[in-house]
């Protein structure tokens, strides 16, 4: 009896003893990992010091949000004016130009002022409006077009808010050669604002001339 005992023991030994070596063999389960703030700072300083590009994604991103924020697109410093503000390169923004009643017909002409950096020499012109004159031993021509006593502007239009002298301009153009060099508005008591630029001939608007 005890013989048949241990032949039945001695297989349930064997198969108990490969069990445990197999459960042996299996790795040790990885212990989970907090994901707290402190934790992420070291991975991220780890990956740092490794080289891992996945570091500087989020500095990436905040980057180039940061950067759009900042880049404001340049406003045109030469935008045509009745196309723009004065001569330039830059995307032309149509601007409507309204000449209202009381201004309408009461002006004929425009005093302008020339300066040649050539010479040192200056000489005052009175130029009616929408004829041409012509500086002389030069090729450059100048057009007034119109002429607003009390110069405004919106994002819409450019008026004259009243018949009263308050801020004189006068929208002209100005070529050399035929080539457009310049169209906008000279402004007489702020003549550094968008003015003519040239190697040789300054241009400055000194007054507007009414009609008899």
């Amino acid at each position: 009896m005890r013989t048949g005992f241990l032949s039945i023991l001695m297989p349930v030994a064997f198969a108990v003893v490969i069990s445990l070596s197999a459960c042996s063999d299996k790795p040790a389960p990885t212990p989970e990992v907090s994901l707290n703030p402190e934790t992420l700072a070291k991975q991220k300083q780890d990956n740092i010091r490794t080289g891992n590009p996945a570091a500087h994604s989020d500095n990436s991103v905040s980057s180039q949000q940061g950067s759009g924020q900042q880049q404001a697109a340049p406003l045109s410093k030469g935008a045509p004016l009745a196309e723009g503000h004065g001569g330039g390169e830059g995307e032309k923004h149509q601007i409507e130009v309204v000449v209202p009643d009381n201004v309408k017909g009461k002006w004929e002409a425009v005093k302008l002022s020339i300066a040649d950096k050539k010479t040192n020499k200056t000489q005052d012109i009175t130029v009616k409006l929408g004829s041409e004159y012509k500086i002389p031993d030069s090729s450059v021509t100048i057009i007034p077009v119109v002429f607003l006593p009390d110069f405004r502007m919106d994002s819409l239009t450019i008026t004259s808010i009243s018949a009263e002298l308050n801020n004189p301009a006068a929208n002209v153009i100005i070529s050399e050669a035929g080539k457009e060099l310049f169209k906008g508005w000279l402004y007489s008591k702020y003549p550094d604002i968008h003015p003519f630029q040239h190697d040789r001939f300054a241009v400055v608007m000194l007054e507007g001339i009414k009609k008899n």
